[in-house]
C-alpha cells in the first residue's frame, strides 16, 4: 500500500502529465491552492518532465520494429458487402477494439513512466523545500499561482509558474523581497512560462519576510523600486 507522500507523488505527476482530469483534476487544484508542499510537488513533476521532453532525440526506427508494430495490430477487417448497417457496426467495433488497444497502452506506458521517474527524481533532485505560494488576488479555480522552493545548498530559489497570466513583450515580471519594516529589494526578473532559478539572500531568510511580483517595464524597474502594479504576492514560511 503507497503510503502519503507516494500517493500525493503520483497525484501530482498525474496532474503535471495531464492525465488527471474532470472533476478529479478540480479537487486537486483546489487542494494544491491549500497545500504548498503539494504545489511545490507538481512543480517539481512538471519540471521533471519538462527534462525528460528536452533530453529526448527523434531516432527513426528500424524497418523491422515497424514490421512487428504491423503484426502485433489487429487484423483489417475482411472487405464484404453486407448490408449498409452491418458495415457500420462491424467498422465501429473494430475502430473501437484498436482505439481501445492504443489507450491500454497508454495507461500501461504511463503506470510503469511514473513509478520510475519519482525513483529517479528521489534520488537525483536536490533537497527542495517550499518556502512561499504566491497568489493574486483573484479567488477562482484558475487563479494564477507561482511556487516557491529553495535549495539550501546551493542558495537559490527556483519559482514555477501555474496558471500564470499572459504578459506584454514591452513588460517584465520582476521578484521582490520585502524584509518586515524595510524597503523592497529586487531578486531578478522572471520567466512567466517556465520555472526561473534566482540567488538567494539574506532577507529570504529574515522572519516575516514577504515574496512579490510586480508588473515593470521590459528589463525590470528603473529605479530599484517596484513602479508597477503587484500581480502576486505570499508570506515566506521557513
Amino acid at each position: 500500500m503507497k503510503n502519503r507522500r507516494e500517493y500525493q507523488a503520483a497525484l501530482s505527476a498525474e496532474y503535471a502529465l495531464g492525465t488527471l482530469r474532470g472533476p478529479a483534476r478540480l479537487q486537486f487544484e483546489k487542494q494544491m491552492q491549500q497545500d504548498p508542499e503539494l504545489a511545490a510537488e507538481v512543480a517539481r513533476w512538471q519540471e521533471a518532465f519538462a527534462q525528460l521532453d528536452n533530453s529526448l532525440t527523434p531516432v527513426a526506427p528500424p524497418e523491422s520494429v515497424w514490421k512487428r508494430i504491423q503484426l502485433q495490430l489487429p487484423p483489417k477487417p475482411v472487405q464484404m458487402t453486407p448490408l449498409p448497417s452491418t458495415a457500420s457496426g462491424s467498422r465501429v467495433r473494430y475502430i473501437n477494439r484498436a482505439t481501445l488497444g492504443w489507450a491500454v497502452a497508454a495507461c500501461l506506458a504511463a503506470v510503469l513512466l511514473v513509478p520510475r521517474l519519482w525513483e529517479n527524481s528521489a534520488v537525483k533532485s536536490p533537497a527542495m523545500t517550499p518556502v512561499a505560494v504566491l497568489a493574486n488576488s483573484d479567488a477562482s479555480a484558475n487563479a494564477g499561482q507561482w511556487v516557491v522552493t529553495a535549495n539550501n545548498t546551493t542558495q537559490q530559489l527556483t519559482l514555477t509558474p501555474l496558471h500564470a497570466a499572459a504578459i506584454s513583450t514591452d513588460r517584465s515580471l520582476e521578484l521582490w523581497v520585502i524584509p518586515a519594516g524595510g524597503k523592497p529589494k529586487s531578486l531578478g526578473l522572471l520567466n512567466n512560462s517556465a520555472a526561473t532559478q534566482l540567488a538567494m539572500n539574506d532577507n529570504v531568510a529574515a522572519g516575516g519576510a514577504l515574496l512579490a511580483i510586480s508588473l515593470e517595464p521590459k528589463g525590470g524597474s528603473p529605479t530599484g523600486q517596484p513602479t508597477g502594479a503587484v500581480l502576486y504576492s505570499g508570506k515566506i514560511v521557513l
